[in-house]
C-alpha cells in the first residue's frame, strides 16, 4: 500500500474455510478477486493507488494463497459474499482478472443488489471455446508439469499468460514478471483446485442480458484470441458495457500495464460512484 496507508489485513472464517484478505482506503467499496493460480497479491499496483479514492479489498480465493483448499462443496458467488458479509459490506464495486471475472459474473448473477459497478479484465467465460494455439500451449504445460519439469513450466505459463502467446519478455516488466512467476510457483505446489466447486446453472453465458450493473469490460491485444472474442461477447450483451483493449497487454493487464489499469479504473468508477 502507499505511505501512510494503514492497511486492515487477516482471516475471515466462512463456508468451511478460512478467507484471507487485505483491506485499505476509505469510500465506497472495490472489492478485487484474483485470477486462476494466482493470489491476491497480483493486485499490489492497484491496492496501492486505488486506496487513494477507494476502501479497497482483496482476498485470497479458496485454495490459493493463504486461503486452504477444501473438500466440501462451495460456490465462488457465496464466498464472494462470505468476504463482503465478513467485513461488513451491503454493496461493492468488484474487479476481477480472468477466473475472477467468471466469479464477478456469477456473483453479480446471484446477488444484483450487491453489485455497484463491475470490472471484468480478461475475463473467462464458461462454454466459451478455447482457441487452438491455447489448447496446444496448454498441453505443453501440462506436459512439463507431469514430467516434474517445475521450472521449465513455471516459464511456460509465464510466456503464455503473462508475456503472452507469442511475444517476447518485455524487460520494463521484469519484476512483474517475476512476481507473476512466484505465484504461480507457489499455486503449482498447492492441492489441485476444483473439489466441492459447484457452478451456477444456468451458467452466465446463458444470462448475460440479466447484468444490469454498469460493467468495463478490458481486455489485451496480446491475449489469446479466445479472450479478445469473450470481451466483444460481454461488451455486446451486457447492457451497460463499455469495453477497452489495451494494445500493448496481454493477459494480466493489472500487472503488466498497471498505470494504464489504473486509469481506466478510476475514471470508470468515478463515472458509477454513488449509483
Amino acid at each position: 500500500m502507499g505511505i501512510g496507508q494503514a492497511v486492515d489485513s487477516g482471516f475471515i472464517e466462512a463456508n468451511g474455510t478460512r478467507f484471507y484478505y487485505e483491506m485499505a482506503g476509505e469510500g465506497e467499496p472495490l472489492l478485487l478477486i484474483h485470477g486462476f493460480n494466482l493470489d491476491c497479491r497480483m493486485w499490489d499496483e492497484q491496492a496501492a493507488a486505488l486506496a487513494e479514492s477507494y476502501k479497497v479489498i482483496r482476498f485470497d480465493l479458496r485454495g490459493f494463497g493463504k486461503t486452504p483448499a477444501t473438500t466440501v462443496p462451495f460456490t465462488l458467488y457465496d464466498d464472494v459474499r462470505a468476504v463482503l458479509d465478513g467485513l461488513g459490506i451491503e454493496k461493492a464495486h468488484v474487479a476481477g482478472l480472468s477466473f475472477g471475472g467468471m466469479a464477478a459474473q456469477e456473483f453479480v448473477l446471484v446477488y444484483p443488489k450487491m453489485v455497484k459497478s463491475l470490472v471484468l479484465i480478461s475475463s473467462g467465460l464458461v462454454g466459451h471455446p478455447k482457441s487452438e494455439q491455447r489448447v496446444r500451449d496448454v498441453e505443453q504445460f501440462s506436459q512439463l508439469l507431469e514430467a516434474k519439469k517445475i521450472e521449465e513450466a513455471v516459464e511456460q505459463y509465464t510466456r503464455m499468460w503473462f508475456d503472452g502467446p507469442g511475444c517476447a519478455a518485455d524487460r520494463k516488466r521484469a519484476k512483474a514478471r517475476e512476481l507473476y512467476k512466484t505465484m504461480s510457483r507457489n499455486a503449482f505446489s498447492l492441492p489441485e483446485y476444483g473439489e466441492g466447486l459447484v457452478v451456477l446453472t444456468p451458467s452466465p453465458q446463458e444470462r448475460l442480458e440479466e447484468i444490469k450493473a454498469p460493467a468495463l469490460v478490458i481486455a489485451g491485444a496480446r491475449d489469446y484470441v479466445d479472450f479478445l472474442q469473450i470481451a466483444d461477447e460481454l461488451a455486446e450483451r451486457i447492457e451497460r458495457a463499455e469495453k477497452v483493449i489495451l494494445p500493448d497487454s496481454a493477459h494480466i493487464p493489472p500487472m503488466d500495464e498497471p498505470e494504464a489499469v489504473n486509469e481506466l479504473i478510476l475514471r470508470f468508477l468515478k463515472q458509477h460512484s454513488g449509483e
